[in-house]
């Protein structure tokens, strides 16, 4: 059946593989831009921006398009692998033999170990497909209770969530800025011109940022004057420091009578505690701390509680530090004194369409789990990431001996990558579900080939509750899986079916659909959601069908996320935000310990330039062709070092060092360097291998003892280096 676009002019494409028009949407990143796939002899020949999406209406990055050319990879893996020598020497195996030699294996070690012996791993790409994140953390409960759950979470949002968990007493919805409406937004550690706007959903980032800095101000709170810096006001700061800076705002706000006292007095608990924990913070000590001068810190402060709306922002650059909690709880903190929680413009958050009631998944308490290693708390049931390679070679109850690695590289993107790629060569089995053999699935006993997103069925389900502009959008397959690529939920099942166990969504199965299938799943999940039609006792309601057959493009939920609705999704036992935790008190003793840097080390930062992906986009030539990894180095900092533009130099920490070339900059404060995270790349994938750069996570520590205690995040921004001429 062929769908037509809003105004009937084009005909689009449905079915998978047929010549023509398709339309689709990006799932590389919150955004999701809508998209038309031009489909050739059963090949993409061409990607442009759907001009009629209800909410991306046009807009497009390169990385959406470039998609077709991993769609497309000469080194992508089409069929199942199975390792047959040393890392990285692999054969070709059917599919059903490689099922039934994993579950055969899995059922000695489940029934000699139990299922602490098994883990799951989700990586990144996980998060943007239609429960992929959720089905490969089931796969592992379905295996037993104490099978464990890794992520890339513990270098990105951990810290967020549970600063999340601690103010408003659950982790999820995520909050976020209401950009329709905001006039003053303070972003810290984000650069929405290159990484669109993580954990927002508006894909037209660029003009509500444009609106708001015309309308009032938007302010960029960074080390380096980056790419969104440059078009806003940029407020310089030292790395791992923007807890003193908003310490220090709160303390201007209680100090100048700015607060919002109908908030603290009415819906929140714990503003004393909070008030007498920042009043040493001044801005002038916060000064000597930040390297933000006291007047701008009293004037931001003053300007933040003073605008009609407003909203306070931070994102991976304030995730990854010594602080990386309190910076996030001070956000959130910060928000809620000025009265921005639930306010429109303001600081908010909104519904998943796969809830019945509109409300918050239940997670497990956090300190209710800890880690086997490290002695950790559990952040949604997610062990911290960093212990990966601990797990496997310590041993007693519990020692992980199989590993499911879904979509992930923490060979990569974790710290001491060597270590962890010598402790899975321990690993009874790991089994990879992947498109590559990268620096991690190289040492995988079986690859099996997944689909990129051309490549299967979606619902923007788990961004829709980010979104400032509501909507929903389902889109069939451009293409059918290529070569023998199955989707990761079929390969999850199929392996839960040779063991006898039940279906994934068992909750979903009936007599006539035992092993339901996953989209059958999700269209149950949404018609008896929020938004859905409750199987036809509400006719204005959504199912798949409807989405598919009627709103081809997208439709929007509603005009505006309700701001005022976010109070309802408070899950404290007295429905009041927390303004103080016994971990607060804490964590600010341990910030004010802490010694000034203002004549210490140089402070190693991360960063992404518009192409890059994370480390698995390199391979596509036409995106890296112009990007070269460089040490951003001010020229003061240079000139001192004997160190010059072009210059190969050592950087060094106490856990690593990696060779690279300087790039001369004053976008770079004094004191601190930037190195982009994905590059070194090794493993099967031929263009990205062959590329300069090395692996800045090298610099990092894979000691639980250096993460952060209250939530296993790893410190990947802030770190101390040393740089010199090689």
């Amino acid at each position: 059946m062929a769908i037509s676009n809003k105004g009937g002019a084009q005909v689009f494409a449905t079915a998978p593989g047929q010549d023509g028009a398709h339309l689709t949407y990006c799932r590389l990143c919150e955004a999701q831009c809508g998209l038309v796939a031009q489909v050739k002899n059963g090949m993409i020949v061409k990607v442009r921006p759907d001009e009629e999406h209800v909410t991306s209406a046009g807009h497009l990055c390169v990385k959406g398009p470039a998609m077709a050319s991993v769609t497309h990879d000469p080194d992508r893996v089409l069929s199942p692998l199975r390792r047959k020598g040393g890392p990285g020497d692999f054969e070709p195996v059917s599919w059903e033999e490689a099922l039934d030699d994993i579950a055969k294996r899995l059922h000695s070690v489940l029934e000699l170990y139990g299922s602490g012996a098994v883990a799951t791993y989700s990586g990144n790409p996980a998060s943007f497909a239609t429960m992929h994140y959720s089905y490969t953390r089931m796969f592992g409960a379905a295996l037993g209770s104490k099978a464990k759950a890794f992520s890339a979470m513990h270098t990105d949002t951990a810290s967020k969530i549970l600063a999340q968990e601690l103010v408003y007493g659950t982790p999820v919805p995520v909050t976020f800025p209401d950009l329709e409406d905001c006039d003053f937004l303070m972003m810290l550690g984000a650069n929405p011109m290159v990484s669109h706007m993580s954990l927002v959903s508006e894909p037209r980032v660029r003009q509500k940022l444009a609106a708001i800095h015309q309308r009032g101000r938007v302010v960029v709170v960074d080390p380096r004057r980056t790419e969104t810096a440059r078009l806003f006001e940029h407020l310089p700061i030292r790395p791992d420091t923007d807890a003193w800076l908003i310490a220090a705002m709160l303390q201007h706000i209680f100090a100048s009578g700015l607060e919002d006292r109908k908030t603290l007095e009415q819906r929140s608990e714990g503003a004393e505690q909070l008030r007498e924990a920042v009043k040493p913070i001044t801005p002038e000590r916060a000064s000597s701390y930040c390297g933000v001068p006291s007047q701008a810190i009293r004037s931001l402060a003053v300007r933040f509680a003073q605008a009609r709306t407003a909203a306070c922002y931070g994102r991976v650059g304030v995730c990854r530090g010594r602080y990386a909690t309190l910076v996030n709880v001070l956000i959130e903190l910060l928000n809620v004194v000025t009265g921005r929680f639930g306010q429109a413009g303001g600081w908010v958050s909104g519904m998943s369409p796969l809830q019945a009631d509109g409300g918050p998944r239940t997670y497990p308490a956090y300190g209710s789990k800890r880690s086997r290693i490290g002695d950790l708390p559990l952040i949604i049931g997610s062990s911290p990431g960093g212990s990966l390679a601990d797990e496997i070679t310590t041993g007693g109850p519990d020692q992980m001996r199989v590993l499911f690695m879904d979509s992930g590289n923490p060979v990569a993107s974790y710290p001491q990558g060597d270590q962890l790629a010598g402790a899975l060569e321990q690993l009874d089995m790991m089994v990879a579900l992947d498109l590559y053999i990268t620096e991690t699935t190289r040492h995988a006993h079986y690859i099996l080939p997944s689909p990129t997103f051309y490549e299967r069925d979606d619902l923007t389900d788990m961004w829709v509750a980010n979104a400032p502009r509501p909507w929903i959008q389902y889109v069939g397959a451009v293409l059918p899986p290529l070569g023998k690529a199955r989707l990761e939920f079929d390969v999850y099942d199929a392996i839960l079916q040779r063991l006898g166990l039940p279906s994934l969504l068992s909750n979903f199965a009936s007599s006539d659909t035992p092993r339901p299938r996953l989209m059958e799943a999700v269209d149950r999940a949404l018609r008896a959601g929020v938004y859905g039609d409750r199987f036809g006792e509400r006719s204005s309601g959504l199912s798949l069908a409807r989405l598919r057959d009627e709103f081809p493009h997208g439709v929007r939920l509603s005009d505006r996320v309700d701001a005022a609705a976010s109070w309802a999704r408070l899950r404290t036992p007295d429905g009041k935000i927390r303004l103080w935790h016994p971990v607060f008190g804490a964590e600010f003793a341990r910030l004010q310990g802490a010694a000034t840097d203002e004549d210490g080390p140089l402070r190693l930062i991360g960063r992404r330039k518009l192409p890059s992906m994370n480390s698995w986009m390199h391979n596509v030539e036409r995106l890296v062709r112009s990007d070269r990894p460089t040490l951003l180095m001010n020229p003061l900092d240079a000139e001192t070092r004997g160190i010059h533009d072009g210059t190969r130099v050592k950087i060094t920490s106490s856990f690593g060092s990696i060779e690279v070339e300087v790039e001369l900059s004053t976008d770079m404060i004094a004191g601190a360097v930037s190195y982009p995270h994905g590059w070194g790349n090794r493993g099967g994938w031929t263009h990205a291998a062959s590329l300069p750069g090395a692996n800045v996570n090298l610099l990092a520590s894979s000691r639980p003892q250096d993460w952060e205690q209250i939530s296993g995040m790893i410190h990947l921004d802030g770190v101390p280096v040393i740089v010199l001429p090689v």
